[in-house]
């Protein structure tokens, strides 16, 4: 479900997201976004009117301080859960656009990124769930981009309400839209850092791999959990405390039958 926002490229909620017991997720619970240091006035009068209550914000401390976030809502809790930290930062992960600085080398930046992304958003995952027990919620979820960090941890949270695999699928695709990946601006900033690693190589076919959400990538972090994990509902449990009895009462509470 879309909103408009100034400042966003990328915010959605995800109300109304079927799950495979014929259920819907309930109501603005979930919401999530590209970062939100460009958000406006009326943007906020927005987010308050579908009663944000926290902000999680999976960046680096380097990120938000050069982007920091303005939440001028009263009262509202911004949560810090830094998830893989900035790519420029990490020769490990630039090693492999810099061995291979064309389009492949570039998805195989991104299949690498996703590879890590289960265990950097391991130790966070009882936080994320306890602010749902506890009726912190709506949660706006939000990194730099909106379709990574972001896709994954939100992927994570529509398994445990038990979001059809399709349509999880799906919602994690929106981020892939036109007006995203064609944001000037943004495809100006993943240029220069491809420029700064891959030399003169850079082209427009590496910086859509950095900037696209694609199948592939989604998939390789699920492969990612059934290689560390054995599977999604084993991660969940594991590293997110949730017990059968605890996805009951998470379900029952923010789900609702199907109009």
């Amino acid at each position: 479900m879309h909103f408009e926002l100034t400042g966003t490229r990328n915010f959605r909620s995800l109300k109304g997201l079927p799950t495979v017991d014929g259920r819907r997720i309930a109501d603005h619970v979930i919401l999530r976004s590209d970062q939100l240091d460009l958000l406006v006035g009326p943007d906020w009068e927005v987010l308050q009117s579908l009663g944000v209550k926290t902000v999680c914000d999976l960046r680096s401390a380097n990120e938000r301080a050069r982007h920091p976030n303005s939440l001028p809502i009263p009262g509202l809790r911004q949560v810090a859960m830094e998830v893989i930290s900035d790519v420029r930062a990490d020769p490990t992960l630039t090693a492999a656009l810099k061995s291979s600085p064309d389009a492949q080398g570039a998805v195989n930046l991104m299949l690498e990124v996703y590879r890590r992304l289960p265990a950097s958003l391991a130790p966070h995952l009882p936080a994320l769930f306890a602010l749902f027990a506890s009726g912190e919620v709506p949660v706006l979820i939000h990194c730099a981009a909106g379709k990574d960090r972001t896709g994954f941890a939100v992927a994570v949270l529509l398994h445990a309400l038990g979001v059809t695999p399709e349509a999880i699928l799906a919602d994690y695709l929106l981020s892939a839209r036109v007006e995203c990946v064609s944001n000037p601006v943004r495809r100006e900033m993943v240029g220069d850092i491809v420029s700064r690693l891959a030399g003169e190589g850079q082209n427009e076919a590496m910086i859509d791999a950095i900037m696209d959400a694609r199948t592939d990538y989604l998939e390789t972090a699920f492969a990612a959990v059934a290689a560390q994990y054995g599977s999604m509902d084993a991660y969940v449990q594991s590293c997110g405390g949730l017990d059968a009895q605890a996805l009951q009462q998470l379900r029952a509470r923010w789900l609702s039958d199907a109009a």
